[in-house]
């Protein structure tokens, strides 16, 4: 009896595993299709209603340009649908990597204080925020931020140098800490400059450890903790070296020979279409 127990304890470990690797992807195709209803449809009352309910299965996110957390109690004030203070708490926390930015946001300041919540708490609260950082990983990528923009990227011999460095960094960290995601680091460096993971994984794209990272990352977009844009930029960045036609087609003014496939592949690892990342960017350039 105890070994069925046993037994059957690992086959439900392993299907749980299974569906959380998945999970995100889902979540952020959701995600997408909701944003389709606000963006394009304009169905503003029904995308709210799907969003709170994706909230109530979900954990709070922000994925690039849609912010759809954000969003959500944006709409949910403007359309005087009840909110609790603790919906507003899980939001600092995406706002967080970038107060220095968002702090001037004065709608989302006074929007916090209509619920009792000013702008002294919220500080406080990013403090807090920033205290579970990880300062040991914030140190060795503000120093590989500026490696990799060192020169310019201008000397060819000092490129290769620094990008083998900042290669075995990576490296190191993934097998140690897991992804550096902007809620393990942050988003500025000690020299107050942005570090941009996303740069310095499209700078992998031309070494021989491409491979590794391509299927290593790939976890970690599944998990939420890499963004599927740093993920394709890296791929489309490969099939550029190697002169293929591009999987994501992230990159501009690059010809896309077969929309209905890179399509496929974007939805895959959560990414919007072609057209809607399209009316993303043009909304947010217009604002």
């Amino acid at each position: 009896m105890n070994k069925l127990l046993y037994i059957l304890f690992i086959i439900l470990s392993f299907v749980s595993c299974t569906s959380k690797r998945v999970n995100h992807i889902t979540y952020l195709n959701k995600v997408n299709e909701i944003d389709s209803v606000y963006r394009i449809q304009k169905d503003t009352l029904n995308a709210l209603k799907m969003y709170q309910k994706l909230f109530k299965k979900h954990a709070p996110h922000n994925s690039y340009l849609i912010n759809e957390y954000q969003t959500y109690v944006v709409l949910s004030d403007k359309y005087h649908q009840k909110m609790e203070k603790k919906t507003l708490y899980k939001l600092i926390p995406l706002l967080a990597p970038n107060w220095k930015y968002n702090r001037e946001d004065r709608t989302i300041i006074a929007l916090y204080g209509r619920y009792g919540i000013d702008s002294l708490e919220i500080e406080s609260e990013v403090k807090e925020w920033k205290k579970n950082l990880n300062k040991k990983l914030i140190d060795s990528f503000s120093v590989a931020t500026f490696r990799d923009s060192e020169g310019g990227r201008g000397n060819r011999e000092l490129i290769l140098k620094n990008d083998k460095k900042n290669e075995q960094l990576l490296i190191w960290t993934l097998k140690n800490y897991g992804y550096p995601s902007l809620q393990k680091i942050g988003l500025w460096s000690n020299n107050d400059e942005p570090m941009s993971i996303g740069t310095i994984l499209n700078h992998m794209a031309s070494y021989d450890t491409y491979p590794y990272f391509k299927k290593e990352l790939l976890k970690y977009v599944e998990s939420g903790e890499c963004t599927p844009l740093d993920y394709a930029m890296m791929v489309d960045k490969f099939d550029m070296i190697k002169g293929r036609d591009c999987t994501y087609c992230t990159f501009k003014n690059i010809p896309v020979s077969d929309s209905l496939k890179v399509n496929i592949n974007r939805r895959k690892i959560g990414m919007p279409s072609l057209n809607h990342s399209k009316k993303i960017h043009n909304d947010y350039f217009k604002r």
